[in-house]
């Protein structure tokens, strides 16, 4: 009889330490969604943020057409420079 008792005992226990567990994990990620929420980063900051994003994509467009006109300009270089001559040799 004793040996049954152990093991409902354990089952009891084993259960009981489960929604313990269970309920100081909730408490704990309550606990930190709060925190959370409480340092969240002022409205002023985001749009000094959002400013800074647009400048650095402004001067990104700037670049990139920077770029594409000195491709352009290679381009038209070599093909200046190509041999006319079909690879023919010289006198």
């Amino acid at each position: 009889m004793s040996i049954w008792i152990i093991i409902v005992g354990g089952i009891v226990i084993i259960s009981v330490a489960g929604v313990f567990g269970d309920m100081i994990t909730k408490i704990a990620q309550s606990q930190a969604k709060a925190k959370e929420v409480q340092g969240s980063v002022p409205v002023a900051e985001i749009e000094t943020i959002k400013g800074r994003i647009a400048s650095l994509e402004s001067r990104l467009d700037e670049r990139d057409d920077t770029v594409r006109k000195l491709e352009d300009e290679v381009r038209f270089v070599s093909r200046m420079l190509e041999d006319k001559t079909g690879g023919a040799p010289r006198n």
